[in-house]
């Protein structure tokens, strides 16, 4: 089970923020967010030693701390690369495998304006990436009086398909179209972020039922898969969108995610161009 990748690669995609896999010392998987938050390629971090990117000086307690953890453990590090500081979460989850979640400790104030767009926004379409959207949706979520609110996702169908066809520039224009198209639809109090190469999710104050959503659902996804031109031709694409409402006993942010990506997956496997209700 360990050296299933594709397993590793779907619990990652559960953890929101920066995480990663560590097969005893090594780096065995990471989501999209660590790459970006180390500043290195994913490269050249899958398959090295956690510890070899840390400064020198850290080194031997990160080793001893890994080694050590039974349940989960918080420690602090800076980047051999950027002397970043950051926090590292880890949890065993068996004898050999411990998920790691990474965070910044830097103040924004230190930070520069480049390094806080790197940390916070999606390169490609400049909305929030995965890690800020599931960090506001989990503080909506735990805040003393729980607004009701809704979650909008939607993904582009068969991205790779355009990818084949018309190339990866043309397949990045149709997400920041797709983007520009959803962020015409919200209000000022809606979140709105990248989650994945293929999908976004929206984070709404509503208290509408699942008919008015889905009825808003509908309409997004009719506007959002519009063909786009690009280099004077027109691309097409279709879209799946899911809906959810959440209420004042709102899931945990893992469980949300944990539904969408089988969601996700469902709607892919059924050819997409769908609107669905998601239960949580």
């Amino acid at each position: 089970m360990a050296d299933d990748a594709e397993w590793l690669t779907a619990l990652l995609r559960c953890m929101p923020g920066a995480a990663m896999i560590l097969e005893g010392q090594e780096i065995k998987a990471v989501n999209n967010d660590l790459p970006q938050l180390f500043g290195i390629p994913r490269l050249r971090i899958t398959g090295s030693p956690l510890v070899d990117l840390i400064l020198p000086e850290q080194q031997d307690g990160l080793r001893t701390c890994i080694d050590a953890l039974e349940g989960s453990a918080l420690y602090s590090v800076r980047l051999a690369s950027s002397f970043m500081p950051l926090s590292f979460t880890m949890r065993r989850i068996s004898d050999r495998l411990v998920v790691v979640s990474a965070r910044s400790t830097e103040t924004e104030h230190q930070l520069s304006a480049a390094a806080r767009g790197a940390l916070t926004h999606d390169a490609v379409t400049g909305l929030a990436n995965r890690y800020v959207v599931l960090e506001e949706l989990h503080r909506r979520l735990h805040r003393g009086s729980v607004q009701p609110m809704a979650i909008i996702a939607v993904w582009v169908d068969d991205l790779g398909a355009v990818v084949e066809s018309s190339g990866h520039r043309a397949a990045e224009h149709v997400c920041r179209q797709v983007a520009e198209r959803l962020s015409t639809r919200l209000r000022g109090s809606d979140m709105l972020g990248r989650i994945d190469d293929h999908a976004f999710l929206a984070v709404l104050v509503s208290d509408s039922d699942l008919d008015e959503l889905t009825a808003v659902a509908d309409r997004l996804r009719d506007e959002v898969s519009f063909p786009v031109e690009f280099n004077s031709t027109l691309v097409s694409f279709t879209a799946s969108v899911l809906v959810a409402s959440i209420g004042t006993k709102p899931p945990s942010v893992e469980r949300i995610v944990a539904r969408l990506e089988a969601a996700g997956q469902k709607a892919a496997a059924t050819g997409g161009n769908c609107t669905d209700i998601l239960k949580l």
